[in-house]
């Protein structure tokens, strides 16, 4: 899809620049460090592969980026490997806490806003508003959802983050990050604290990386919202 162009500016706001305590050299390398991170915790979240050789491959995977992640932050390096050490999770039991009738559901907006009663509801719905919200944003970098996932899928917007991570200074990715993600995290952090789940060693180093993630990204001045499309409903 193509980006909003100047006559259907996807929102209206005055940027501020983020702190930056970093030259441009490390600037890029914190970046790529914060990509690579993005992609892993994205992929991890989603349902383990059964084939023994793409296990291997993730493991491997992981090993490089835990190893650039040490460069910039410890913390979220441990975070990381704690999560990277335990015991793969079964098929049936991944399913069991985030698929079929989930104990944790991976869709954002579920833990927040209450399910609708009736289809008419549905179009009207604050998640489905937030969920119109999204699409906008990732259509503003060029982004579409595919495969049947809703926006608010956790591992699509983790992904969304890693594919967007050079766009630091694009107020829009900051009001992603503030606005649209940090927001719904706590309550499925609540969710995972209850269920003694090791994923909850992944939202953590999830959080972490945010957190690095802002310190070179443009946040906006002010709220707007997304250009909303009439008839189009996601829940």
């Amino acid at each position: 899809m193509n980006n909003v162009d100047g006559n259907q500016k996807l929102l209206q706001i005055t940027p501020i620049r983020a702190q930056k305590t970093l030259d441009n050299a490390d600037i890029f390398i914190h970046s790529q460090v914060v990509k690579d991170v993005y992609a892993l915790i994205s992929e991890l979240w989603c349902s383990p592969p059964e084939a023994d050789a793409e296990r291997a491959e993730i493991k491997k995977d992981g090993e490089r980026v835990l190893e650039g992640l040490k460069t910039i932050d410890e913390e979220s390096a441990k975070l990381l490997s704690s999560f990277l050490k335990e015991d793969t999770i079964s098929d049936e039991d991944y399913i069991e806490l985030f698929e079929l009738q989930p104990k944790c559901p991976l869709y954002l907006g579920s833990h927040t806003f209450d399910e609708p009663k009736t289809c008419a509801n549905a179009a009207v719905s604050d998640r489905n508003g937030y969920m119109i919200e999204l699409i906008g944003i990732y259509r503003h970098f060029g982004q579409t959802v595919s495969g049947g996932e809703l926006p608010d899928y956790l591992p699509l917007m983790v992904d969304f983050l890693s594919l967007t991570a050079e766009s630091r200074d694009d107020p829009i990715r900051g009001k992603f990050i503030d606005e649209y993600v940090l927001p719904f995290l706590p309550p499925m952090r609540s969710r995972l604290e209850e269920l003694e789940t090791s994923y909850l060693h992944l939202l953590d180093t999830l959080e972490k990386v945010i957190d690095l993630d802002l310190k070179t990204q443009v946040l906006p001045t002010q709220q707007s919202q997304p250009k909303e499309e009439e008839g189009r409903r996601y829940v």
